[in-house]
């Protein structure tokens, strides 16, 4: 890993590296066109962009759920566009994800859909039992851990889909339209969550529509178009289309 770094000149500080990366899909649609950004250890990042502009392209090649065209992207040392097939399971340890449509398990109670990140990992029963109802306090669902989904609002299951990814101490939480399916009040309290994840030292990148969160929160706003990356603002807004 750190072997990429030097050959690539990565500052060690930075934990996402995109260097004028492309993706075209099979049909030649080019979803991103010459990418290049810098995250560095513990930033809050938000990327914004109308339907279409490549955020969700740019997060699946974060995640290696998809092969870069051309071009080169490194997170956390590792190498994406060279990493053998058999080493991703190990790199996505180091990842959170949460989605906006909450992925959870619907015939497990909430301590199971947690405790599933960390049996995958092949964490001891006895940890597991620790860190499943400290992280759910953390969410503020500690006595909602015997509930099925079916049972939560759909703000508690975002809570406990966050609870899920950050149950493991990822390094990055990645969050695609974390607030896609909720009222004002519990977008809120999804975003002050995360801000308490960042706050705590974990690098947080969060793809979201959200206008007034985006604008209030003042966080570096990256702004896609089309492929491209046409504004990268520190305390940044959402920025209206011409």
């Amino acid at each position: 890993m750190r072997r990429d770094r030097r050959m690539r000149d990565v500052p060690s500080d930075n934990v996402i590296t995109m260097d004028h990366v492309y993706k075209s899909y099979a049909k030649g649609a080019a979803a991103l066109n010459g990418v290049s950004l810098q995250i560095k250890q513990g930033e809050f990042v938000f990327i914004v962009g109308d339907s279409g502009s490549g955020k969700s392209t740019l997060i699946k090649l974060l995640l290696r759920e998809l092969t870069a065209t051309r071009g080169y992207i490194n997170v956390l040392g590792y190498d994406l566009t060279t990493i053998k097939h058999r080493k991703i399971p190990k790199f996505r340890r180091n990842l959170g994800i949460v989605f906006q449509d909450f992925r959870l398990l619907k015939d497990r109670n909430v301590y199971e859909n947690v405790a599933f990140a960390q049996r995958i990992i092949q964490v001891s029963t006895a940890n597991i039992r620790r860190n499943v109802p400290s992280i759910l306090a953390t969410v503020g669902l500690a006595d909602k851990y015997k509930s099925k989904p079916s049972q939560l609002s759909g703000g508690e299951q975002q809570r406990v889909a966050l609870a899920r990814a950050l149950v493991n101490r990822p390094l990055i939480l990645l969050a695609d339209e974390p607030t896609g399916n909720l009222d004002p009040r519990n977008s809120w309290e999804i975003m002050k969550l995360l801000e308490q994840v960042n706050q705590n030292g974990t690098t947080v990148v969060v793809v979201t529509h959200n206008k007034e969160i985006v604008n209030q929160m003042q966080k570096r706003v990256i702004t896609m178009k089309q492929g491209v990356i046409v504004e990268d603002e520190e305390n940044g807004g959402y920025r209206d289309e011409d």
